[in-house]
């Protein structure tokens, strides 16, 4: 009773938010309601989640069918935009950031465990992965958001059915085939403060024969970049100042025993900015870098079927679809960590010293990256009398993935080095005429390659075993064929290691693999129904693994469903994770009190000898290091390393609903659900890491330091650390649970119109993690993983015009620190639209209507101290979008 009292507490609290909204009108309902009416009028049909067709939509999986009109009442100008807000995209995921290598990638992560445990398909088969998420997740923003037909939602495992990564759930993308006729359409959105500008465009049509139909689309979006700086009156100033950079154009220098030393004057420089409590520069990188890259998707789909014979049918569709992308981030920090002798012309402190400089002179680093996917797909399907009549389809496909990124405006490090080891470069005066004349010299721009390719060739067949009392057992059995490949490759410089401002260095790898499943459907009772589903897959680098499943749907009643599921499932390491190169990220050292003794964060290490001087000198202002080993968290770099030994993560799901439809006008569901994942790849808590690192006791761990030093008070002090060694391993643990609530209504009126409404609320009852090495950690609820998220629509229908409005809710989040907390976030989007006399229909929306910033936080978030996953900067958004059809 606990459960249900959380969800209808969440769910009454959510509902009155959006109370007053809700007095407008009411949504287009969700897709899967209206279908369901339909179900009647088809034969039988397949839905996610099984491949044996059925009559009922509502089947023993929790399923979520969005319909085309679904997706237009959002106004959402993508498919990752539209799926972004899904509130079982629990905690966010991957968008569009400059600064970030994944700056053009989008991605959904259903149940908050991790984007590589949702399976993305693509008309029931696999999408083509990323290369530049080391082929480990999909990247929806190559979806042509007119191709779309609807939407399918699996809200649980199903690795019996699909194999490997279909642990969250699963998205199955169904794209427009059989389509007749032209529609042509245009929109475009002018936020009204910070967000970027944005427009699309798209032509989809079809003809058909009496043998066949040829279905095709055309779809242009564009968003343009939103940098940082249009931001920052959003954001306290003391909060803007704790977010500046060590690395400065004038540059700052660490000299050991001494501490850090602030280049003189520094502040008449361009984004130089004086700390007085500091007595140095900081650099505000925010003012230059761009918050999210801008966006240009060109994509085309061809989509058709032939009748061969009465019997046999021949099916293709080709994707053809093309992101360009710009970041733009600060100039680059040198992260080579350049030193200065004490006798050099230029050095003003007259002391050795480590370098904290920015390299300016060539302006902004700016990433283009294009990103292509290119998918075929042909194959054959009819039915025939084999086993008393059965259906059967064989496919073959081709995708790639690919992505040139050209990066400018870095720096080979050694060059650097050796000008300023000459005295013929000056790193702590931006505008002395040595840092434009050799600015060429030290200038680099990187390359990178990236491809992720998959042949795929699979085939079933579908048929009933045998007869029972209350029905046929039907069966279907079916093998799958896939031959992966993922490179990429860097230019040489990067690839060594020489380049500042940059991280990576290539990869590759490839692998095979094959899989033969069944599935039986089994009329127990007319009421009961048992399905039974295995998997086995054999790959040829890691091993095989077989994955079940068991399923229950009763129906005691005509207006009640009660259903239920367990199965196995697995994930594969990524090529990435067996092959890949080391690769180096800036990432915190966070305080862990799991560990004993407990870790504060930081350089435990050099806080411990700090502490040791300061009580022996008396000094307590005593400070040698560049930042506070003590107390700063997020200055360190760190060195990722893969390991061709990894085995597959394992995962039991298993989950109870029931599903009431008292009228044909309402249906309420209510799913509970139960994730377990084991052996998960992942590194040991980063604290964990920078102990053992200092230890020396495990090869694989370890700290690169500068050198060490004797403090005034006789304390041996070690050197201040450049890098940490991080290698990935099997081990951790997660265990996440709760419960959905879906609830429907839909009334037609004579004189008012259609009213149509649809709540979804996802709760999560737990979320636990256990990493390698770590006690476990209770994370539901806390920031970043809120345990609440909702979404109200209602709608009103009456004669050619249409009325919606949207509520979307994400719960409040608490930490043992308040400091730490962040309060709910609700917006309001509403929408209008006419259909015109002549076949058109204009629509005029506006999403977050009240212009609701996101909460900011700099204790739990780095710049810009937002979750960019989680929440939407953009503020409100109107719109405005015309079709027309022929």
């Amino acid at each position: 009773m606990t459960v249900n009292r959380n969800l209808l507490s969440e769910a009454v609290r959510f509902g009155l938010a959006a109370g007053a909204v809700g007095l407008i009108g009411t949504v287009a309902a969700p897709a899967y309601a209206q279908q369901g009416e339909q179900a009647t009028e088809l034969d039988r049909i397949e839905v996610t989640g099984s491949r044996i067709k059925r009559a009922e939509i509502e089947g023993p999986s929790p399923i979520t069918v969005i319909d085309r009109a679904d997706i237009d009442v959002s106004g959402e100008l993508s498919v990752a935009d539209f799926l972004r807000n899904n509130v079982y995209n629990s905690f966010g995921s991957t968008r569009e950031s400059s600064g970030s290598a994944t700056g053009s990638q989008a991605t959904i992560n259903l149940r908050g465990i991790g984007s590589v445990y949702t399976l993305v398909l693509l008309d029931g088969r696999r999408m083509t992965s990323s290369p530049t998420l080391s082929g480990g997740a999909q990247n929806i923003n190559l979806i042509p958001m007119a191709a779309v037909e609807r939407i399918e939602i699996l809200r649980e495992g199903a690795g019996a059915i699909y194999g490997s990564d279909a642990i969250g759930g699963v998205v199955n993308v169904i794209l427009r085939k059989d389509y007749e006729g032209l529609v042509m359409s245009a929109g475009i959105e002018r936020p009204t403060g910070a967000g970027p500008n944005a427009a699309s465009g798209a032509v989809a049509g079809g003809i058909s024969s009496d043998r066949g139909n040829i279905t095709f689309s055309l779809d242009h979006q564009s968003r343009d970049q939103m940098y940082n700086r249009d931001i920052r009156d959003k954001i306290d100033p003391a909060l803007w100042a704790s977010g500046l950079s060590i690395f400065t154009s004038a540059a700052n220098m660490f000299a050991p025993g001494v501490g850090v030393l602030g280049a003189p004057n520094c502040d008449q420089y361009e984004n130089n900015i004086f700390r007085p409590s500091l007595g140095r520069c900081a650099f505000d990188h925010g003012n230059t870098s761009a918050n999210e890259s801008s966006l240009k998707r060109d994509s085309m789909l061809v989509n058709g079927n032939y009748q061969i014979t009465d019997r046999t049918s021949f099916f293709f569709r080709g994707i053809n679809s093309d992101t360009q992308s710009l970041g733009v981030y600060a100039s680059a920090p040198v992260d080579t960590f350049p030193t200065i002798a004490a006798d050099n012309p230029f050095n003003p402190h007259g002391v050795e010293g480590t370098l904290y400089y920015r390299f300016t002179p060539l302006g902004t680093r700016d990433s283009i990256r294009r990103d292509t996917y290119r998918d075929v797909n042909v194959g054959l399907q009819g039915n025939n009398d084999w086993f008393g009549g059965a259906d059967w389809e064989l496919s073959m496909g081709h995708g790639r993935v690919r992505q040139s990124s050209v990066n400018y405006n870095y720096g080979i490090g050694s060059v650097l080095q050796d000008l300023i080891d000459a005295g013929e470069f000056n790193p702590f005066d931006p505008t002395h005429p040595s840092v434009a004349a050799n600015a060429g010299a030290i200038g680099h721009t990187v390359l990178v390659e990236s491809e992720q390719r998959e042949v795929s060739a699979d085939g079933y067949i579908a048929f009933d075993l045998w007869d029972m009392p209350s029905g046929p057992v039907g069966f279907v059995t079916g093998f799958e064929y896939r031959d992966l490949r993922l490179s990429q490759i860097y230019d040489a410089q990067s690839a060594a290691g020489n380049v500042f401002g940059s991280a990576g260095a290539g990869t590759g790898g490839e692998r095979a693999y094959k899989a033969a499943y069944f599935e039986a459907l089994i009329p127990i009772l007319s009421t009961l129904n048992l399905t039974v589903a295995g998997r086995y897959d054999d790959y040829n680098d890691f091993g095989n693994k077989f994955s079940p499943r068991v399923s229950l749907e009763f129906r005691p009643l005509d207006t009640l469903l009660v259903r239920g599921s367990w199965g196995r499932g697995f994930r594969a390491p990524t090529l990435n994770d067996l092959y890949g190169a080391d690769s180096t990220t800036n990432l915190n050292s966070p305080p862990n009190s799991s560990l004993q003794p407990p870790h504060a964060g930081g350089d435990e290490l050099a806080c411990a000898a700090l502490t040791a001087e300061r009580a022996a000198s008396g000094n307590a202002n005593y400070q040698p290091y560049p930042v506070d080993p003590c107390t700063s968290t997020n200055q360190y770099q760190w060195l990722l390393t893969a390991n061709p030994n990894l085995q597959a993560e394992e995962s039991r799901n298993w989950g109870v609903g029931v599903v009431f439809s008292p009228t044909d006008t309402l249906s309420i569901a209510v799913d509970y659900w139960d994730i377990t994942l084991e052996n998960i790849i992942g590194t040991v808590p980063r604290a964990l890491a920078f102990r053992l690192g200092d230890q020396g006791t495990n090869p694989a761990y370890g700290v690169i330091r500068t050198p060490g030093f004797t403090a005034p008070g006789g304390t041996a002090m070690p050197g201040a650390p450049q890098q940490i060694l991080l290698p990935i391993d099997n081990g951790a643990e997660r265990r996440a649970r709760g419960v959905d609530l879906d609830a429907n209504f839909r009334i037609n009126t004579a004189a008012a119109g259609s009213f149509r409404s649809h709540l979804a609320v996802s709760r999560q009852l737990q979320f636990d993690f256990t990493p390698i090495g770590g006690a476990t950690l209770e994370q539901a609820g806390t920031a970043g993983a809120p345990k609440t998220r909702g979404q109200l629509t209602l709608g009103w229908d009456y004669a050619d015009f249409g009325f919606a409005v949207i509520t979307n809710y994400i719960a409040s989040s608490t930490n043992a620190n308040p400091a730490q907390s962040l309060p709910s976030w609700t917006t309001f989007d509403a929408q209008a639209n006419w259909s015109t006399p002549w076949n058109g229909k204009v629509t005029l929306g506006m999403r977050n209507v009240t212009d609701k910033d996101p909460p900011f936080n700099n204790l739990l978030f780095g710049f810009p101290f937002y979750s960019n996953s989680l929440y939407n900067i953009y503020g409100r958004t109107p719109y405005m979008r015309y079709e027309q059809r022929f």
